[in-house]
């Protein structure tokens, strides 16, 4: 079993503490490690490392046409066994939040324990029931970083669902934010109110970068928060378990304790 390590980079200078984080967690395993640049800055003109590939992503849609583009790369290349663990990630997993030394020993035991219908990330919640397509959700998985078996992952493809949103799905989403709201039609009302309020929050307890960019930036955020929100959905409709990689009491605590000292930080 191989472990295949997908990172959607954006942020030239978030690069090197990220390859820096994932060859301390997995200097033990059997790991490829593909990088996909959507930047067009960060590509090297030699790779030192033999288990190091490198892509230039098109950035359509963000970490999703990153994880989407680099999973049919490897899957081109005939380099991936039914049984090998695949984890997407984006730059931001050990820089928008603190990341220590037990997180890696959480990513490296929810390697060991991958079972063989378990999908792992960290699961966020609204703290109340929700649906999507009419399908009842009280959590998701947090998108910066999730991991399965390849013939897991065969099951999930597209990751970029949005990309395939029809013309009239798109269209009222579009209106919605003219309007400083979000409204997706296969979200339950409490879920769109729940991203509305993030996107364009009152108090400043939202997105950081809200109030500071431009609807096509806006509205391309809100499609990488729905193909989040959709992978989750795609898990449980095709019958696979979704974990948390800091599951537990003690490591739920943790996670949330690092979580607000981390916005306490940021604020101040």
């Amino acid at each position: 079993m191989k472990v295949n390590i997908i990172v959607a980079l954006y942020y030239p200078h978030y690069y090197e503490k990220v390859r820096k984080e994932i060859f301390s967690i997995f200097n033990n395993a059997n790991f490829h490690l593909l990088f996909v640049d959507n930047s067009g800055k960060i590509i090297p003109e030699n790779e030192p490392d033999a288990n190091v590939q490198w892509l230039k992503g098109s950035n359509t849609a963000g970490e999703f046409s990153a994880w989407d583009e680099g999973y049919t790369l490897l899957a081109t290349n005939d380099t991936l066994d039914n049984d090998d663990i695949v984890i997407f990630m984006n730059d931001t997993f050990c820089h928008h939040r603190f990341f220590t030394f037990y997180d890696r020993i959480l990513y490296r035991k929810v390697v060991a324990r991958c079972t063989f219908k378990g999908i792992y990330g960290e699961l966020n919640s609204t703290g109340t029931r929700f649906t999507i397509n009419q399908l009842p959700l009280t959590t998701w998985i947090s998108s910066y970083v999730f991991l399965s078996r390849k013939e897991n992952i065969d099951r999930l493809l597209p990751l970029n669902t949005a990309s395939v949103m029809g013309d009239e799905v798109l269209a009222q989403i579009e209106s919605g934010l003219a309007n400083r709201k979000v409204d997706v039609s296969l979200f339950s009302d409490n879920l769109n109110q729940h991203l509305s309020n993030w996107l364009f929050p009152a108090n400043g307890n939202g997105w950081y970068n809200a109030g500071k960019t431009s609807p096509a930036v806006i509205l391309f955020k809100l499609k990488a928060i729905i193909n989040e929100k959709l992978l989750t959905h795609k898990a449980l409709e095709n019958d696979l378990d979704v974990k948390d990689i800091y599951q537990g009491k003690a490591n739920r605590i943790y996670n949330s304790v690092r979580n607000r000292l981390y916005t306490f930080y940021k604020r101040h």
